[in-house]
Parts: C-alpha cells; structure tokens; sequence
C-alpha cells in the first residue's frame, strides 16, 4: 500500500521502482535498479506487474505531474535564464554575449529597441587621420550591430594590439 498522490510509497523499493521508471528507464530496468536481484527476463514480468498496481499508477501519475510542472516554461524563467547567461558572459569578459542576452530579456519583455543611433563625432571627418576614421566608423557599426543584438568587430587598434600581446 502507497501513501498516496500526497507522497513516496511504503515499500522502499516500490518507491524506487516508480522513481527510476518516471525518470525514463525501462519496466525491467526500474525494477533491477531498485534493488531486486533477479534475472532480466524475471525483472521483466515482475515489473509489468507492479506496473499495474494501483498505488504504482498514483505515484507515478503524482511524480510526472510535478514533473510537468517543473518543465513548465514562463517568461520569468526565460528572464531568469538570460539573466544567469548575461551575468556568466560578463564575469567572462565576453561582451558581446552579455548584450546578446541584453537584448533577448528586452525582445521577451517586448521592450523595443531604438530606432535611431545617434552618433556624435569628434571632430569632422576632414580633421581626422585615417586611423581615426577606421575606429569611429567601427565604432558606428559596433553600435548598430548591438541594436541588433549581434556581437562586435574588433575595433581598429585592437586588433593589431591582440597580435602584438599572443606573439610575445
């Protein structure tokens, strides 16, 4: 006799069956983990037959319905789970996923981006040396491409400045 939908069965091993059996393994295998020493094709009748007992059938209805509950997906979980990326990705310097999942919060959230990108130069583009140029024009798609929510080219710079660092 079980205790229930409310909780674990009596019988240990019973309990253990269920367990093991709702987590995805076979009848006979569920049986065999739960402790029954016996033969695979002995395994194979005897859990049929526990499969077909009534407490059995309640606690696993009971375990895939929490289950089910457990799988359920909400924005507040997508949130959470973007969150924990978001947070991961800044602890390791990747930049780019961080505002990857920046983006993914606000999209879910159905909050929009801006349309516009406003850039303020500083100075005109006759003053600038060509290096200057290359990194705020880079600069302008950098920011553009995190509007839509893709990851950043190396900046004119840094490139050569990585190169520099991994060849000493």
């Amino acid at each position: 006799m079980g205790a229930g939908k409310s909780g674990p069965l009596k019988n240990p091993r019973h309990e253990a069956f269920v367990q093991a059996y709702t987590e995805g393994l076979p009848a006979y295998a569920a049986y065999l983990r739960a402790g029954y020493k016996c033969s695979v094709r002995t395994a194979a009748v005897e859990s049929s037959k526990l499969l077909k007992k009534p407490d059995i059938q309640n606690r696993r209805r009971h375990l895939l319905e929490g289950l089910a509950e457990s799988l359920i997906i909400t924005k507040e979980s997508l949130c959470a789970e973007l969150e924990q990326a978001r947070a991961l990705a800044h602890e390791q310097g990747q930049s780019a996923a961080a505002t990857a999942a920046s983006v993914a919060k606000a999209r879910l959230l159905g909050i929009e981006a801006p349309k516009e990108i406003n850039v303020n130069l500083t100075a005109t583009f006759n003053q600038m040396t060509d290096d200057e140029l290359r990194f705020e024009v880079a600069s302008m798609i950098n920011e553009a491409r995190a509007v839509k929510g893709q990851p950043p080219i190396a900046l004119p710079g840094q490139a050569n400045k990585d190169d520099n660092e991994t060849k000493h």
